[in-house]
């Protein structure tokens, strides 16, 4: 299926926001775009459906599905089986991989650009700080959220997931609901607000 392209004016009207607005978004690179030979702004359906998703705005009809996808990174199988069981309900709203490697992960996520990442902070190969900041590191990664999870919380390991590049460590065993909000999985399948996370 190929990808439609947008201009920034269809946004606007889709989005029903001025079309500097768009610029704007463009040009801070919250907003993957790519100029024409002539020098026009294009945007493709996945990436402007990915911004929507990650920026917690609902995602029109006209751009498909607004199944979120998730990255899980955690090398205990269990806890990967307890995840998934856990995501059950919800598979029409996310769609899960999984991998037991912060080495992999930091392959697929490149592959598979999910919206967002669930990573364990204690694993033997790369720990989950190390899979944040290589992450942030890569401008064209800026879109992934990026969720640490860990069974040792406390407020150090918040903030230092924080400095990593994460937007929130959730304590382990997992609540699905936690994730859910950090995504507002409901909002993002056409909820009325469209309040914009700064």
């Amino acid at each position: 299926m190929t990808d439609q392209l947008y201009t920034t004016h269809d946004i606007s009207r889709l989005l029903q926001v001025d079309p500097s607005t768009v610029s704007k978004w463009i040009d801070r690179g919250i907003l993957m775009a790519f100029r024409t030979p002539g020098g026009h702004r294009r945007v493709r359906s996945a990436d402007l459906r990915t911004f929507l998703i990650t920026h917690q705005m609902p995602v029109p009809e006209e751009l498909g599905s607004s199944t979120v996808r998730l990255l899980v990174v955690d090398d205990e199988r269990q806890v990967l089986d307890a995840i998934k069981r856990a995501f059950k309900p919800y598979a029409n709203q996310v769609e899960l991989q999984t991998t037991t490697s912060g080495v992999e992960a930091l392959l697929l996520v490149s592959e598979q650009k999910p919206h967002g990442m669930l990573i364990d902070l204690n694993m033997p190969d790369i720990d989950g700080i190390e899979v944040c900041r290589r992450i942030r590191a890569r401008k064209q990664m800026e879109g992934v959220r990026l969720i640490t999870m860990t069974s040792a919380h406390s407020p150090e390991v918040v903030e230092s997931s924080k400095q990593a590049g994460a937007v929130a460590c959730l304590p382990k065993p997992l609540d699905v609901q936690q994730v859910l909000d950090l995504f507002r999985v409901p909002l993002a399948l056409g909820g009325t607000t469209t309040a914009v996370k700064r």
